[in-house]
């Protein structure tokens, strides 16, 4: 044991200390599994021998169609269950939406929603890229501005935005920028040549228009860029996480996972990434609904520079891209602990099939190295505590230059702790300033900050909106405000002051907009028709992390696409189809779409089905420490047990780990 711990601690090891790798089965075992690709294939052919597609037809998404959740809840493991797949799809400059049941294997609808574009494929990516890259026109235009060789040019197609001002009609656009890859600024960018973006119509290939800013005068070769990887630091010494006696859940399938008192189903799916369902909390024999589906709905990252090339730079990227499409693959020891656990998924291809996305999804614990409750006993100098031990779901989306990393985190005290983690690189703009007190710099910093020699990274925002299908033991729940009350008291008291606790209720549909930031009000999510045996009607807090809104106008076009974005939190009642906080087709919309119609009619929330949507949302104000690439910065939220339990439920925790011995045989994580 000592020679394989003195192993473990030189590093030798730690490519077989990686945890296995699990495919989903073809299933489907559960009525929330994402389709399978036999599924997929049968969907398509449905659609195929009604002469509804054809081999050029492109698919945006494809996606389980659940059941009615009366259903799911009453389904009993083993007994059979309805199957239907939604097929978004383009051709011939036309959007379709059909619906087929793979069970009755028929076509059950097939529309046309005319006016409308959805997410971007990468078959037409490619093409647009290559349209601009072959242009002979472009080619003149990049010449004048010193670039003659196009082989020393990359190019990026990006989601065009949406804007009044209707230029382009209902062409499906796409917004091309490119770099420089001979004068890189260091081994992980390239140089932007940002004044110059190319619109392309992604259906005809034909190029719209050149977008253009003017040139600033930068360097050919700039001092103290080209860093390479040789310049990275030496290696430290290892600091790993181990399981040595095995992990303490169990994952079925890769789709359905057991840890403590926890149990869950998750999928990955094209548009969310990670989509978990039946959440439950194993209370005493009893499982407790906590959350009937946590999924990330949609992110808004708009950009603060008005300049012509920068304006329309305001992405939706769950509706434009798809968080599951670009999902990308986690590296042991880095991205995930060595004892994660990863998953492959299957992702709905553009053509129609699936490609198989490697370690999309890890699973793992961790020992946070803090205590889960403590208490020292002076007078028989006596510790009681326990070790506090986490469990973490995880996935990575890489959209564009930015990497998200998003975690829903389990607590042995029954909390769920959402985090967002931003990585990956700013996007940058070229100017004339090589520092912040040139002459320049008052122009060229008005809108970002200098990383770096000539090199700005404009201010913008990150907004997170998830979908929260809370059901706290059961599906009919209020929402209900609780307010510290500051209160004066009496002269002839001997305090002067002290607070209250005062409790008010939401009744119609909409933004809350009490709360926010304001630490004196707590939202609070309660099921009116039970109490626990102290009393209370079980509930759960919704504890704000990062509860910044947008401040754009709201005739700003941007803000109309993203209107979501102007309150931390939204209630609305359950209803089938209400998926996305902007809209089922997000890609160059005129905005008003998802929320703001959802919550158009002002229903009763009162003693309801309800969904609460969620915005973690933050000012990336850029910085030089923010180049070559950005540090991880973690933003979240927690859901947190209010008179749901009768005691801490953590209290039960030993105060100590298992010590397997000889012989003992190893816990299995994954059966």
């Amino acid at each position: 044991m000592k020679k394989l711990l003195n192993l473990l601690l030189s590093g030798m090891l730690m490519g077989l200390l990686a945890g296995p790798v699990l495919a989903q089965n073809s299933g489907p075992f559960h009525p929330m599994d994402g389709l399978t690709p036999e599924e997929i294939q049968l969907g398509v052919s449905l659609l195929r021998n009604q002469q509804l597609v054809t081999d050029n037809t492109h698919f945006a998404n494809i996606r389980l169609r659940e059941l009615p959740k009366a259903d799911v809840l009453r389904w009993k493991r083993g007994a059979p269950f309805g199957r239907q797949g939604i097929f978004i799809y383009r051709q011939g400059g036309k959007t379709y939406e059909a619906i087929a049941d793979l069970r009755a294997q028929t076509v059950l609808s097939n529309r046309e929603i005319p006016g409308v574009q959805p997410a971007v494929h990468q078959g037409e990516w490619n093409k647009a890229r290559e349209a601009v890259l072959k242009s002979p026109v472009w080619q003149k235009e990049m010449a004048a501005l010193g670039f003659t060789e196009p082989k020393n040019i990359n190019c990026t197609p990006l989601g065009s935005g949406g804007f009044p001002d209707r230029r382009y009609g209902n062409r499906r656009v796409l917004k091309v920028v490119c770099f420089d890859v001979i004068n890189r600024l260091d081994y992980l960018q390239a140089r932007p040549v940002d004044h110059l973006v190319t619109a392309v119509d992604a259906d005809t290939l034909e190029l719209l228009e050149f977008i253009k800013a003017k040139a600033p005068t930068v360097p050919q070769q700039i001092k103290g860029y080209n860093h390479t990887l040789a310049d990275r630091r030496p290696q430290m010494r290892p600091v790993v996480n181990i399981a040595p006696g095995g992990a303490n859940f169990v994952l079925r399938g890769g789709i359905e996972l057991d840890w403590q008192n926890w149990s869950l189903h998750m999928r990955t799916d094209r548009r969310s990434g990670l989509i978990l369902s039946l959440v439950r909390f194993n209370d005493n024999g009893n499982k407790r609904m906590v959350a009937y589906q946590m999924a990330l709905s949609e992110m808004f990252v708009p950009y603060m520079d008005p300049a012509e090339t920068w304006a329309f730079k305001s992405f939706l990227d769950a509706g434009e891209y798809g968080l599951g499409y670009l999902i990308s693959t986690l590296a042991p020891g880095r991205d995930c602990p060595h004892n994660a656990v990863f998953i492959d998924a299957l992702i709905p291809s553009d053509q129609g099939g699936v490609f198989r996305a490697d370690k999309a999804i890890c699973v793992f614990e961790r020992n946070t190295g803090d205590p889960a409750w403590r208490h020292y006993q002076a007078g028989a100098a006596r510790n009681y505590s326990a070790p506090q031990v986490e469990l973490v779901v995880r996935m990575a989306p890489t959209i564009g230059n930015y990497d998200y990393l998003v975690d829903y985190v389990f607590q042995l005290r029954g909390t769920i702790k959402v985090r967002v983690g931003a990585s990956g690189l700013d996007a940058l703009k070229m100017v004339s300033s090589a520092r912040a007190d040139s002459p320049t710099a008052r122009e060229d910093l008005r809108y970002g900050n200098l990383v770096a020699p000539y090199t700005v990274a404009p201010y913008h925002d990150h907004y997170f909106s998830f979908r929260l299908d809370l059901d706290i033991d059961g599906q009919k729940n209020l929402l209900l405000l609780d307010t510290v009350q500051p209160q004066t008291l009496p002269a002839e008291s001997r305090r002067r002051s002290l607070w209250t606790l005062r409790t008010s209720q939401i009744v119609k549909e909409g933004a809350v907009t009490h709360g926010g930031g304001n630490k004196r009000v707590h939202w609070r999510l309660i099921n009116p028709n039970k109490r626990t045996p102290l009393g209370h009607f079980p509930g759960y807090y919704l504890v704000p992390g990062h509860v910044v809104t947008s401040l754009l106008t709201a005739d700003d076009p941007p803000q109309q696409r993203a209107l979501f974005s102007s309150n931390p939190l939204w209630v609305t009642r359950r209803k089938p189809g209400e998926y996305w906080s902007a809209g089922n087709f997000p890609n160059q919309s005129q905005g008003g779409e998802g929320l703001p119609q959802y919550v158009a009619d002002g229903e009763s929330v009162a003693n309801q089905d309800l969904v609460l949507w969620y915005n973690i949302g933050y000012h990336h104000l850029t910085l030089p420490e923010d180049f070559p690439v950005l540090p991880t910065m973690w933003h979240e939220f927690m859901l947190r047990p209010a008179n749901f339990f009768t005691r801490n439920p953590a209290h039960d925790l030993a105060p100590s780990f298992l010590v397997r011995k000889k012989g003992q045989p190893k816990r299995t994580q994954n059966q």
